[in-house]
């Protein structure tokens, strides 16, 4: 095993390899959201409420596999929003002797008033604006239009949820229904691939590459830690969607779910998962004082990881690389590696804070400003070094301590403001979110974007309705 970790590869030094394991892979997960496209038996879509149900059921597994349906259905949220702002305003008689233009205006007046008196929803845009201000000190500006570009929907998807239609208890419980089967299916392709095509997987996970997964495997495991607790959750509430039998195999998808995290072996939606798990069990000791059921659960918390390092030999492989990897780091021979180019890029971060600690470089700025700081300090890293893979460190270098603390405020703001923390769901996904600041830039990219504030809005809507039929604070 060990002489694979002095190679470092890439997909594109063995096309054929990765082709051949791939492709299978994605025709079957493809299959996934040309079949959700169907699904319409369960709300009829010549409805606000059933095309917003619909829409969302595909985002959450459009997120996945496919960009485009992503967008679709990111813009189907926003035509559901403005069909049931003019249905609102219909019925309340607003549209008497108007012409078409002046019914457009009034039904666009309405919702921005609806917008700016939701305060989480607006405080939200600032993660669109402090990039976009930051046009004034970038010199890159096609790289600032991408940044800004990919934030975009951090202000139309807030709008979009304040002028969606309330929906029931039942019909957002419906949609997490739907994720948690789609992850379900796409794991079972993963599995299937990884069955078929062992050995190449495992000598390619020695020498730093993933297990295929669609898109973003650091992405997907993080949607992939999400399903589980959903999945759980779910559980738990007693929710089916028609038949008593489905919580029995919803819980065997669960534990499927929780085994195949491991199987994958991206550290980050293991940790992720893992933190989440230790947050439950503390939840649930200090609503129940139930501390000897707590004990017993974080005990089966701690030897299961264990037992999967002794028993998965992919995460064998993984932590073996991490280990040789953190070696070469520390040896200052870890150019072209992952771990290694992680760390690098954490320091470059920090220095460039450090050089421009109120406004940053700019947001444009970063690849050249990285580049430059890497080939002074790093030589051995010039090669397309990284930028800062952490979220805040990311914030800092682009935009200072200003746009640091600006951005600061609109992370935590709904988790202080309204209540929603006492939602286990909503309250759970704020720890996978730290998680992976701390790991990734996991708000500069599209897909990143749309699960951060897709489940934001959608866990909070959730605790709205989930509180008000649960009574008890705690829900």
């Amino acid at each position: 095993m060990g002489h694979r970790f002095f190679h470092h590869s890439t997909a594109g030094e063995n096309p054929c390899l990765i082709y051949y394991i791939r492709v299978p892979f994605y025709l079957f997960s493809n299959s996934i959201a040309s079949n959700l496209l169907k699904i319409n038996f369960l709300n009829n879509t010549k409805t606000p409420e059933g095309l917003t149900i619909f829409c969302a059921m595909l985002l959450v597994v459009s997120m996945m596999l496919s960009p485009f349906l992503l967008s679709l259905s990111m813009w189907g949220l926003v035509g559901a929003a403005l069909w049931h702002t003019t249905e609102t305003l219909r019925q309340a008689g607003q549209f008497h002797h108007t012409s078409g233009i002046q019914a457009a205006l009034k039904v666009l007046s309405h919702s921005f008033r609806l917008f700016f008196q939701q305060r989480t929803a607006v405080v939200m845009t600032i993660l669109l604006l402090v990039p976009a201000v930051s046009f004034f000190w970038s010199v890159n500006h096609d790289f600032w239009l991408e940044r800004t570009r990919v934030r975009i929907p951090f202000f139309v998807l807030p709008w979009a949820f304040v002028n969606l239609p309330n929906l029931s208890k039942h019909q957002y419980r419906s949609v997490l229904y739907v994720l948690v089967w789609a992850v379900l299916l796409i794991c079972i392709g993963v599995g299937i691939n990884f069955l078929l095509h062992t050995d190449e997987i495992l000598a390619n996970l020695g020498m730093g590459q993933p297990i295929p997964v669609p898109r973003n495997h650091i992405r997907f495991n993080l949607i992939l830690a999400t399903a589980i607790l959903v999945g759980g959750w779910l559980w738990e509430q007693r929710y089916v969607w028609r038949y008593p039998w489905e919580r029995k195999v919803l819980l065997v998808a669960v534990v499927l779910m929780f085994v195949f995290i491991h199987v994958l072996s991206v550290r980050s939606g293991i940790v992720t998962l893992y933190a989440a798990l230790l947050f439950s069990v503390f939840r649930f000791v200090v609503r129940t004082r139930r501390w000897k059921a707590g004990l017993i659960t974080l005990l089966i918390i701690v030897i299961t990881p264990v037992l999967a390092v002794l028993s998965i030999p992919s995460l064998q492989q993984r932590l073996a690389y991490m280990a040789w990897d953190w070696k070469q780091y520390q040896s200052n021979d870890g150019d072209d590696y992952s771990d290694s180019e992680r760390w690098v890029s954490f320091s470059a971060g920090i220095q460039l804070w450090r050089e421009n600690p109120l406004l940053g470089v700019g947001t444009g700025d970063l690849p050249m400003e990285i580049q430059r700081v890497v080939n002074d300090r790093f030589p051995k890293y010039t090669l397309e070094p990284k930028l800062p893979h952490n979220q805040f460190i990311y914030i800092l270098a682009g935009t200072g301590l200003i746009g640091f603390l600006l951005s600061m405020l609109a992370f935590i703001w709904p988790i202080a403001t309204g209540g929603r923390r006492h939602f286990y769901l909503f309250a759970t996904f704020q720890i996978i979110l730290l998680i992976s600041f701390l790991v990734e830039y996991t708000i500069e990219t599209s897909i990143g974007v749309a699960y951060y504030l897709f489940y934001l809005f959608w866990f909070g809507k959730m605790a709205e309705v989930e509180r008000k039929t649960t009574f008890q604070k705690d829900y």
